[in-house]
């Protein structure tokens, strides 16, 4: 097998506009918008939040979008728009897998997951056995509003993302 020796290949440029160049499959949106979730949900449940590493022992850590100073409130926030499938699943329920394994060590632990819209959260509430493993393991599932700016940015990242 060759290395291609051709003009570079894109997959499609959006334009940002301020001029500058982002790959379809950027996520920065989501990323931007994130921590405006987490910080609605301390809002909402009177405790600050912030994102931290979580030793797990034995070298092995984890991020985590919120976390109580404490340690006893653990949120994932998943930015994202309408309907999910595949990979944003997956995503979500290692999010979940995530909380559940960290709640091991923490008993009394406060678990939230938390979505920017209630479409994207369905898949997790009502009459699927992901929504009843989360209830089963104390999972809560809250879903927040992005101001106008965060939740336009989110949905033209996915609208640039899809191909």
């Amino acid at each position: 097998m060759g290395f291609w020796d051709g003009p570079p290949v894109s997959a499609g440029d959006a334009v940002t506009p301020e001029g500058t160049t982002v790959h379809p499959s950027d996520s920065a949106a989501q990323r931007d918008a994130e921590p405006l979730m987490i910080d609605a949900v301390a809002a909402a449940i009177g405790v600050p939040l912030s994102k931290r590493k979580i030793d797990l022992g034995d070298g092995v850590w984890c991020e985590v979008d919120g976390v109580s100073n404490d340690g006893l409130v653990l949120v994932e926030a998943f930015a994202h728009h309408g309907r999910m499938v595949g990979g944003q699943l997956r995503k979500v329920s290692e999010d979940a897998f995530k909380l559940v394994t960290l709640a091991k060590t923490r008993t009394c632990a406060r678990l939230i997951l938390v979505f920017a819209d209630d479409v994207a959260a369905r898949s997790f509430l009502g009459r699927s056995w992901k929504a009843e493993a989360l209830r089963l393991w104390n999972v809560e599932v809250l879903v927040v509003e992005l101001d106008d700016t965060a939740r336009d940015g989110v949905r033209a990242a996915q609208v640039r993302q899809y191909r």
